[in-house]
């Protein structure tokens, strides 16, 4: 048997160690990521908040009137879908098909999924920071602020649309970048399936508003246009269907008939008793100011989340059954209102008479509303009525982020006493940093914008991504606060996330110029 020799061993051995010595640093490089250490922090901080007593909150999905009836979820998902005409049907398949793969265990199923997005819009917002020339340190401190933030907990432990929504804003954001950075196909599908998953999920997202999306791309686009258009095309063509769908079934070319239902109460409230009563003398306004102030808060020991429809009969004529459960059913399995009845169809048609009247006759009850609206828009995106199961087990550091962070100096449990006040003595109930950082942060975003694609020192890549987001702040923030009230916060929440990346860049700007300024000294 030959010898082998002390060097043939050593030789022998090299690709071994050269293999284990490589595989340590990638581990230690992957450990120093900073990833990794974003989902060390979210995971320690979703401990931390458990152990204080915050849980996953899935009570509305039996009441909301958003939601569809949960034993039509079951068991007449597709049928109930179809005929949903009061909201988009996105959310409620979402909703349908997780009580049917977990029947039993659908609250930590909703959880669950809700923590893969917000590990998701950590990492992709820590992402989209960098690839506008944010450091590092910036970027980590940023996007920690705001995903262990009050706020982010709240709506992340609660099953509503908010936290889906920043989610798909944030990953089509990322996507957007890419496709014109990398070329990438994969992307521009990404993208556009993102922008049709944001219109079926809220109608706040019009055909419009992918259609706007969708030619500015394609004009971008140099590089896979033909792929761009057939893709588009097609979720174009699906949106465009579920519209005439609403249209041929039920009269409105849109997404969601509840446009008139909000709007209508909504202005009918902001009416004073002397600009209300004349006209309801007169015969211009209609019954259903009566309707809303006489509406029975519950039906024997359950309270109601709205008005019935049988409030209405007297006032229009009620509609044949129709054998769909989803359209004939006044309340809901677990006893709240039905909002998709097909009464509500006529009820609608009260308040479009009482929208031209108000406008016409009392215009200042809509600039009342709008102003009410900005003004919720401000608040801290946690004061919020509805997160009232996990809000009291955080409140004291909820409260101390909204005065620091936010400049909610003064708080209230409700807000009636403050309509009586002057606006300069209620603007320290809102976010007085908010009312004033997120403006300026706005302007920044276009100035910088402008500044960089002028001097070319902004690439397409970068300057579509900023545009992305200015874009959607300005026509959520439009849209909220011109067309609803009360709950505006709510509505900002899924592009809170595109503000603290605009904050992150105005910081590494100002960062940036102290430093030239530093050395023009030295």
């Amino acid at each position: 048997m030959p010898l082998i020799h002390n060097n043939e061993v050593s030789a022998a051995q090299t690709p071994l160690r050269r293999r284990t010595i490589i595989t340590a640093l990638q581990w230690r490089a992957l450990l120093r990521s900073p990833y990794v250490f974003l989902l060390a922090v979210y995971v320690v901080s979703r401990v931390f908040y458990y152990l204080l007593g915050v849980r996953f909150d899935s009570r509305g999905l039996p009441s909301s009137l958003q939601f569809i009836d949960v034993e039509l979820l079951r068991h007449h998902l597709l049928q109930s879908l179809f005929y949903l005409h009061w909201q988009p049907p996105g959310y409620n398949l979402f909703l349908g098909v997780v009580l049917k793969l977990f029947p039993s265990t659908y609250g930590a199923a909703f959880h669950a999924i809700h923590l893969v997005f917000g590990g998701t819009v950590m990492c992709l917002m820590f992402h989209l920071m960098r690839c506008l020339g944010v450091r590092v340190r910036i970027a980590l401190t940023m996007t920690i602020l705001f995903i262990v933030s009050p706020g982010v907990i709240l709506y992340e432990k609660f099953l509503f649309y908010e936290f889906p929504m920043i989610f798909l804003l944030i990953v089509s954001a990322a996507f957007l970048f890419h496709f014109f950075a990398n070329r990438s196909a994969v992307c521009a599908i990404g993208f556009l399936l993102c922008l049709f998953l944001l219109v079926l999920v809220r109608n706040q997202f019009h055909l419009i508003y992918f259609a706007f999306a969708f030619a500015l791309m394609l004009y971008f686009a140099k590089h896979h246009r033909r792929l761009v258009t057939i893709a588009g095309s097609v979720f174009f063509a699906m949106v465009f269907a579920l519209f005439l769908k609403n249209f041929v079934l039920f009269g409105h070319f849109a997404s969601s008939t509840w446009m008139q239902m909000g709007l209508g109460p909504l202005l009918l409230y902001q009416m004073t008793p002397e600009e209300r009563d004349p006209l309801i003398a007169q015969g211009k306004l209609s019954p259903a100011w009566d309707v809303e102030a006489n509406a029975p808060v519950a039906i024997g020991d359950v309270p109601l989340d709205g008005i019935p429809v049988s409030s209405y009969r007297p006032y229009i004529t009620m509609p044949p059954k129709t054998g769909i459960p989803v359209l004939d059913q006044e309340l809901k399995s677990s006893g709240s209102v039905n909002y998709n009845h097909r009464g509500y169809l006529e009820a609608q048609k009260l308040y479009v008479k009482d929208l031209k009247c108000i406008m016409r006759y009392c215009p200042q009850a809509y600039l009342r509303s709008v102003a009410i609206a900005w003004f919720t828009y401000f608040l801290p995106s946690g004061d919020f009525p509805f997160l009232n199961k996990n809000l009291p087990r955080i409140s004291g550091i909820e409260r101390f982020c909204d005065i620091v962070m936010c400049g909610q100096f003064k708080h209230t449990s409700t807000r009636y006493i403050l309509r009586k006040m002057s606006p300069l003595a209620i603007i320290p109930y809102t976010g007085v940093f908010l009312l004033v950082g997120l403006p300026a942060l706005f302007i920044f975003g276009i100035w910088y914008l402008y500044r960089g694609v002028r001097r070319r020192t902004l690439g397409s890549p970068q300057a579509l991504l900023l545009g992305f987001l200015l874009f959607n702040i300005f026509y959520i923030t439009a849209t909220a606060n011109f067309l609803s009230s009360y709950e505006n916060n709510r509505y900002r929440f899924p592009i809170d996330g595109f503000f603290i990346v605009l904050a992150a860049l105005a910081l590494e700007q100002v960062i940036r110029k102290s430093f030239r300024k530093e050395n023009r000294l030295f």
